[in-house]
């Protein structure tokens, strides 16, 4: 009963936390439609992301702390150039719950008890968006956004989802070497975004003019 009503709680807190973004958006006008361009470079990320997935999902997740430490970093680094090109409130839900939503079809289908963990993944990042204006043009900035993502998905993880859905309960010490181990992948994953990052945008404006 107790997993049922803190798992319960975390989605009233979401719920809450999605009012305020939604509240302090609308005061700052910092919602802005997409445009087909910038839905169809979303749609190839969320297909790259769950390329980057596969490899937990077949396997890598049997090996104790590297699994998120590798999985982490062509996560992070995707997740990082999406909101590079798509430099808009909304890009990092849409791309994180989008994949997981992806793959939950090309998996064994829908399961609503997983989408709190996707929109609480994406709303740590558009909280650190809407406070820097959506611009992650420094390499503190992307390391936040990388960094915060990655605690909150291992921490959500490992000690509310899991135990909730399959009554799987960690050592403390096992879940502190994931969210560390995850954090680190996410840390790398954020320095190869921020390398690749001006290289592809530069081809993108090419490939548009």
């Amino acid at each position: 009963m107790m997993l049922l009503w803190l798992y319960v709680g975390s989605v009233l807190g979401l719920l809450a936390a999605i009012g305020g973004v939604v509240v302090a958006g609308v005061r700052r006008r910092a919602f802005q439609p997409f445009t087909t361009l910038e839905l169809a470079t979303a749609a190839l990320l969320i297909c790259l992301l769950h390329v980057a997935v596969v490899p937990w999902q077949i396997g890598l997740a049997k090996v104790p702390g590297l699994d998120a430490l590798v999985f982490s970093i062509p996560y992070t680094a995707i997740v990082l150039l999406g909101l590079r090109l798509v430099p808009k409130p909304g890009t990092a839900t849409l791309l994180i719950c989008g994949q997981g939503l992806f793959g939950q079809l090309l998996g064994r289908g829908i399961n609503p008890a997983w989408w709190p963990y996707y929109l609480w993944c994406a709303l740590a990042v558009e909280i650190l968006l809407l406070a820097v204006g959506s611009h992650l043009r420094t390499l503190a900035a992307m390391l936040a956004a990388g960094v915060i993502r990655g605690l909150l998905a291992y921490s959500y993880m490992y000690l509310i989802l899991a135990p909730f859905l399959w009554q799987q309960f960690y050592a403390p010490w096992y879940v502190g070497l994931k969210i560390v181990m995850g954090m680190i992948g996410c840390g790398i994953g954020t320095v190869l975004a921020w390398r690749l990052a001006p290289a592809i945008e530069k081809a993108t404006r090419q490939s548009s003019l």
